[in-house]
């Protein structure tokens, strides 16, 4: 039996663009509309309809033993126009935020998560010399909204790993480029919402959200591949981290540290990517991949939860979840990682919550709809929603606290936990 401490936050990711449907004011929304950007072809017109069913979405998380959910807000439906604010749009995330906590659920709240409302990516994105100053008035204007009314916040979700995908791989909006300006603006940005929202609640959690994964080169015999994978890694790991302190010395200006987790990934040294710092990940054959695709290695949670406990703040599992095909692998992949997560925090791992990835199925960004990453599926026809039974194994989890042995056998029989490799 495995048990996790008092007051674990247990929840699953909300991302708005993704599920919401309707958000027609910014680039990913241009973006679906091109042949070529979206695996299969669709579009997030509809969505999972979270927008307008999200009573229904918040009372079933509850019913599944969830306690809290990491939710995004979309800033374009917030702020449509540079000096226009919705104020219909931002009543809408009040009335979120009021839902969730009549369902007894904890908001952690994310002010920019991928997408961008047009008029800041014509005006340069976090590459324009008003990036910061743009995302200063949006955060005071939300800060003003909701900031008695959620604790936790994310300003920018995985900022290093979403500039690497539009701007060194251009698999997402944004054009190819340069990254250090935009991480720059992005540090500056993030450390004023921090205070902003420090400056309305004086409890306020502010956390820096970090996109992490084991980094392993191609031919472990090879010294070229093995500092290509270390380059990779301290960039995608620490990089947006080293610019915050760089900015603003001692203080870090995060409370916390959100950290998703979901594998591995193969790299060789690339002498022809400039662009990739002579990185490129690869899979198996040493073919080219991209950044987003990875395979799963729970074990690799455990090195991952160290490395990131050098900075000395509670640990949050942002998200970590897989498209499947048949849930009984969803089932086997959050009980390996749950596994490993609960050894961590055995020997001493300071993290205070795990959000799976994700609540619903949705639009998963260049993949589309065909990806589903869901604790609950959703019929993109009727919109109908049922909890998998992954659903049911993480609501035993979530209201007990505990890996019971009943529970592995009922959900998922002849499964054998991983066995730590310090054991």
């Amino acid at each position: 039996m495995k048990t996790f401490p008092e007051g674990f936050l247990w929840g699953a990711t909300v991302s708005a663009h993704k599920v919401e449907g309707g958000n027609f004011d910014n680039d990913w929304w241009r973006w679906e509309q091109r042949p070529g950007h979206i695996a299969d072809g669709s579009t997030s017109v509809r969505a999972a309809d979270h927008f307008h069913c999200y009573e229904e979405d918040f009372a079933l998380a509850r019913k599944l033993g969830l306690n809290a959910l990491l939710i995004s807000l979309e800033w374009s439906r917030i702020q449509p126009v540079i000096d226009v604010f919705d104020e219909a749009a931002m009543q809408h995330y009040v009335n979120v935020v009021d839902c969730l906590r009549r369902e007894g659920i904890e908001p952690v709240c994310v002010l920019h998560d991928t997408t961008r409302p047009v008029w800041f990516a014509e005006a340069g994105g976090w590459r324009g010399s008003g990036a910061v100053v743009y995302f200063e008035h949006y955060v005071d204007r939300v800060a003003e909204a909701l900031g008695q009314k959620c604790r936790w916040w994310i300003p920018i979700l995985e900022p290093e790993f979403r500039l690497a995908m539009s701007h060194i791989e251009g698999a997402w909006p944004g054009g190819r480029g340069r990254v250090g300006g935009a991480l720059r603006n992005m540090a500056q940005a993030h450390a004023r919402a921090y205070h902003a929202l420090h400056g309305v609640r004086t409890d306020a959690q502010v956390g820096v959200s970090v996109r992490t994964g084991v980094m392993l080169p191609l031919d472990d015999q090879s010294p070229w591949d093995a500092r290509a994978a270390r380059r990779v890694r301290e960039r995608r790991h620490h990089r947006f981290l080293e610019m915050l302190r760089v900015e603003h010395g001692s203080d870090t200006h995060y409370d916390f540290l959100g950290v998703s987790y979901y594998g591995r990934q193969s790299v060789r040294f690339s002498p022809f990517e400039i662009r990739r710092q002579f990185a490129r990940p690869v899979d198996g054959a040493g073919r080219p991949v991209a950044l987003d695709r990875t395979q799963a290695d729970p074990r690799g949670l455990h090195e991952i939860l160290e490395e990131m406990g050098r900075y000395n703040v509670p640990l949050i599992i942002t998200g970590n979840g897989v498209a499947v095909r048949q849930d009984g692998e969803r089932c086997a992949y959050l009980l390996e990682h749950l596994w490993v997560l609960q050894h961590a925090i055995e020997q001493g791992a300071d993290v205070r919550g795990y959000f799976h990835d994700t609540l619903l199925d949705g639009f998963e960004w260049a993949l589309g709809l065909q990806a589903r990453h869901g604790l609950i599926h959703v019929d993109w026809e009727t919109q109908a929603r049922t909890p998998n039974g992954s659903a049911f194994l993480f609501q035993d989890i979530c209201r007990t606290g505990e890996i019971r042995m009943g529970t592995l056998s009922r959900f998922c029989p002849g499964w054998q936990p991983p066995i730590p490799e310090d054991a």
